[in-house]
């Protein structure tokens, strides 16, 4: 085994993803058929809130040391995760570095996306995408999550703040 003085390798890709999947499936068993499962900021959801009306979830901005909410969202038989580099973060020598490695290089992601939230069936398929695609950057990302039909929102900064593109099966879940 290789190692390194600090760095360690972890399924936080997929590990949240995998047991919010596992909750639900065991509401399912259960024949609960609406819940709202989160764990770590990874949800699922199946039927309709207390209301009546779809669970509604808010995607985070981007801003380190605050919550505040970018967009809203309507779930009901699917899951949602995001991954981003705004919040886990490490500085080595004055520089900010994401704690997201790019696999074929072995180093930190360095581009202007700041954040990937993905809609899938699945909160571990949910999980694994965004962070895949924050991996890939804002056009890498966006041509894989439009080739695959994925759901996804990406959010890049810029000069002038924050910039949202939606993938094609994105759009849908906009409130009505």
């Amino acid at each position: 085994a290789k190692q390194r003085t600090g760095m360690e390798l972890t399924l936080c890709g997929i590990a949240k993803g995998f047991g919010v999947d596992k909750l639900a499936e065991h509401l399912d068993t259960e024949g609960i058929d609406r819940y709202l499962v989160e764990i770590g900021g990874e949800l699922r959801a199946r039927g309709h809130g207390p209301r009546g009306e779809p669970w509604r979830v808010g995607i985070e901005k981007p801003v380190p040391g605050r919550r505040v909410v970018q967009r809203v969202v309507e779930l009901d038989g699917n899951a949602i995760a995001s991954s981003g580099n705004y919040r886990n973060f490490f500085d080595s020598g004055g520089m900010r570095l994401s704690h997201i490695i790019d696999p074929r290089t072995g180093e930190p992601i360095s581009h202007n996306l700041v954040s990937v939230t993905v809609i899938a069936p699945t909160a571990m398929q949910a999980d694994a995408l965004s962070t895949a695609l924050m991996v890939l950057g804002p056009v890498a990302g966006l041509e894989l999550a439009e080739r695959e039909q994925s759901a996804a929102l990406f959010i890049t900064r810029n000069k002038a703040g924050f910039v949202e593109t939606d993938s094609s099966e994105f759009k849908q879940y906009r409130p009505g």
